[in-house]
């Protein structure tokens, strides 16, 4: 059974890597920002953005000439999250640009997750067999597969929420070493500010159940406030504001997630295709003053709170229809393929066994962990939006739900078996 799992493995992760080395000069959209910004740091220490065109700075990687190209100028930026573009940074430093680099970094990083993950689901005791069936469903995971081809953050947000739910199970069993969970928080948060929410619910969870004292949430909570402020106080000084910025675009996020069309447009496969500017329309401002991604941050977040102002009938179906769409393992919009369909059947055996372990299970660790889960994802929903693709890199936590709650299954149905 082993060996059959392993050459599953390899074959999986040799076909997605040849597919994804296949794919690379064609990143586009958010996932080429990644690239740009990545570039821009490595070639001259500026976080921000080039006036080279994306068919450019991609013909010259595919040619080999990126190596010649001499960045002078680097517009800086917040609108992404910094984790992944520092990472490739640092790999274009140490050996080279070469984008296949970046995806044999992206894999090895996958195989220490599995590693990681096995290390959590031996602290949680279960059996064996689920442990060994729990690996190779991480390892082989349709959303790692999708997201695995292309230069996303959320694979490395998923290696990051993986070991981050690894550190906190691990010091609360051991009661020693809070500090580098606390750590793993910030970065996490600072990976895909998605999960701005969630290690935070999670340490609240495990204050109100007893298992954190509150000087360790407290010290939790302020050292991981502290790795995010880094970044904050880096905005600061170089975008020459007094906002608290993690991303600019956290402006455009909200009027994403708060607008006339969502109620019946808004889907958890394309809720981060919305029009942003549709909270503009009966917004009155001033059109012709040229603003810089800060401003355009702040302008989408008034205009937004202007529109929830205006429209005080619309927040509730609003909210109800985000939040449906969060929690719906099935696709709401028609998306084919295998890998699509083995993602929704992973999800909704997801959600069943988050119901499954706030409802039944009296293990707090895990208790706290699903809770938390819950209270992050309806609290950013509502602040913005949820939707398949930011909901990837919690497949760890998901599948540790899911394998707990078959362990206490079969231990209550069948205990003298077992």
């Amino acid at each position: 059974m082993i060996i059959g799992c392993g050459i599953l493995l390899l074959l999986t992760l040799v076909y997605n890597f040849k597919t994804a080395n296949s794919l690379k000069y064609e990143a586009g959209g958010d996932a080429f920002d990644y690239i740009h910004l990545a570039t821009t740091l490595a070639k001259n220490g500026t976080y921000g953005h080039t006036s080279f065109k994306r068919e450019t700075i991609l013909e010259m990687f595919k040619t080999n000439k990126i190596e010649q190209l001499k960045i002078k100028d680097g517009k800086p930026t917040a609108f992404r999250p910094p984790v992944w573009p520092f990472l490739i940074a640092g790999i274009f430093i140490l050996f080279g640009y070469n984008l296949t680099y970046i995806l044999i970094f992206k894999f090895l990083l996958h195989l220490l997750g599995i590693f990681i993950f096995y290390k959590t689901l031996k602290l949680l005791k279960l059996k064996e067999g689920l442990i060994l069936l729990g690996c190779l469903l991480f390892a082989i995971h349709p959303a790692w597969q999708i997201y695995s081809r292309v230069f996303l953050s959320e694979p490395i947000t998923m290696f990051f929420l993986t070991l981050w739910v690894y550190l906190l199970i691990s010091f609360l069993q051991k009661k020693i070493g809070f500090l580098p969970q606390a750590l793993a928080g910030g970065v996490l948060i600072l990976s895909h500010p998605y999960y701005l929410f969630f290690p935070f619910s999670v340490w609240l969870i495990l204050l109100i159940k007893k298992q954190l004292n509150f000087k360790i949430f407290l010290l939790s909570a302020a050292i991981c406030s502290v790795i995010i402020s880094t970044w904050i106080i880096r905005n600061f000084i170089v975008l020459d504001t007094d906002e608290i910025v993690v991303t600019t675009s956290s402006g455009a996020v909200m009027a994403k997630g708060w607008n006339r069309n969502v109620v019946k447009e808004h889907t958890n496969t394309q809720g981060d295709l919305a029009d942003e500017t549709l909270v503009l329309q009966k917004y009155d401002y001033d059109k012709t003053v040229a603003r810089d991604e800060v401003d355009k941050m702040q302008l989408y977040k008034n205009a937004t709170i202007n529109f929830i102002r205006s429209n005080p009938d619309l927040i509730f179906p609003i909210i109800g229809r985000k939040l449906l769409s969060a929690f719906n393992p099935y696709p709401e919009t028609n998306k084919p393929g295998l890998l699509e369909t083995g993602r929704w059947f992973f999800q909704l055996l997801a959600l069943l066994a988050l119901i499954y372990v706030l409802v039944f299970s009296k293990n707090r660790t895990v208790n706290s962990l699903a809770w938390g889960l819950l209270l992050s994802t309806v609290g950013i929903t509502i602040l913005t939006y949820s939707g398949f693709r930011f909901r990837m890199p919690q497949v760890a936590l998901e599948l540790l739900l899911i394998l707990f709650a078959i362990n206490q299954f079969i231990t209550r149905k069948f205990p003298k078996k077992i």
